[in-house]
C-alpha cells in the first residue's frame, strides 16, 4: 500500500441515494481488482479533514481511470484532488472456470457486487443476483442487463433456493457489517445442507466495517477464523465461509 493523488474528472449522478465519481489514478491504482478498495481524503490540507479516511469501492476501472460509488450524501466536484491509500485488500477469489456465479445482497447497498458481475458477464458466465431488505432499493441499471434478478425475504430466502445453491459453482454474499456473523452463519449452514464438500471458496462472504488504518497495524478489523484471526483489511473483503469461526 502506498499514498497517491487521483484527479476527480467527472461526477455521474447515478440515482436519488448514489453517484458515481470518475477518478485520474496512478498508474498501479488502475490495476486494482474487484474486491480491492481505497482509503481516501480529499488533499486540501486548508480545509478541515475527518481523522479516518473513507473507504471507496471501485465498480470499475479503464486504463488510468478508476470509478467509484458513492452515497449522494457525500459532496465532491470536478477538478478535486484526493489523497489515496491503496491497494486495501485482496481480490475477491473468484473460482477458476465457475460458469454460474450468484450474487446475495441481504439488506445492504450491493456497491461490490457490480465490478463482480461486470466482470463475470465479460467472461461468459451466467450471473444470478438475489435482492432483499434495503438491497432492493439499488438502481439496477448498474449491473449488465444479462445478469438475473431475484427478489429474496430478509431470513436469507429466495425462490428456487435450493435449485440456485445447487446451480450455482461459486457463491458471494454482502451483509451490513452488524448482521454478518449471524447471516453468514445462516447461508453457510444451508450450503452445507446441500454440498458436503464444497470445493475452496465455493461459498464468500464480504466482510466491510470501518476501516482505520487499512495496513493491518490497528487489529480494529479483525474477525475469528477457524485458523486464527484475519485482518479484513489485510486477508479480505471475501473470506471463505467454512473457514470462518460463527458464533
Amino acid at each position: 500500500m502506498r499514498e497517491t493523488q487521483a484527479i476527480i474528472e467527472r461526477v455521474r449522478h447515478i440515482s436519488a441515494e448514489i453517484q458515481h465519481i470518475d477518478l485520474s489514478v496512478d498508474p498501479a491504482l488502475a490495476q486494482l481488482q474487484p474486491g480491492q478498495s481505497v482509503l481516501a481524503a480529499p488533499q486540501d490540507h486548508s480545509a478541515w479533514t475527518p481523522y479516518l479516511r473513507d473507504q471507496w469501492i471501485p465498480v470499475d476501472a479503464q486504463g488510468a481511470r478508476l470509478v467509484v460509488e458513492l452515497p449522494m450524501t457525500a459532496h465532491y466536484a470536478p477538478g478535486q484532488v484526493m489523497s489515496l491509500l491503496g491497494p486495501v485488500g485482496k481480490p475477491v477469489p473468484l473460482r477458476s472456470g465457475a460458469r454460474n456465479l450468484l450474487l446475495i445482497a441481504e439488506d445492504a447497498t450491493p456497491t461490490p457486487l457490480v465490478w463482480i458481475a461486470r466482470q463475470r458477464v465479460r467472461d461468459g458466465a451466467a450471473v444470478t443476483l438475489v435482492l432483499s431488505g434495503r438491497a432492493l432499493d439499488y438502481s439496477l441499471e448498474q449491473f449488465p442487463a444479462e445478469v438475473e434478478i431475484l427478489r429474496g425475504d430478509t431470513d436469507w430466502s429466495w425462490p428456487e433456493q435450493v435449485e440456485t445453491l445447487t446451480w450455482a459453482d461459486q457463491v458471494i454474499a454482502l451483509a451490513p457489517s452488524y448482521t454478518q456473523s449471524e447471516s453468514y452463519g445462516r447461508l453457510h449452514h444451508a450450503i452445507s445442507q446441500l454440498r458436503h464438500r464444497a470445493p475452496e471458496h465455493f461459498a464468500c462472504g464480504l466482510f466491510y466495517q470501518r476501516l482505520a488504518c487499512g495496513t493491518g497495524a490497528c487489529g480494529a478489523c479483525m474477525t475469528a477464523c477457524q485458523d486464527g484471526d484475519r485482518l479484513i483489511c489485510v486477508d479480505g473483503p471475501a473470506l471463505d465461509l467454512k473457514d470462518v469461526r460463527f458464533s
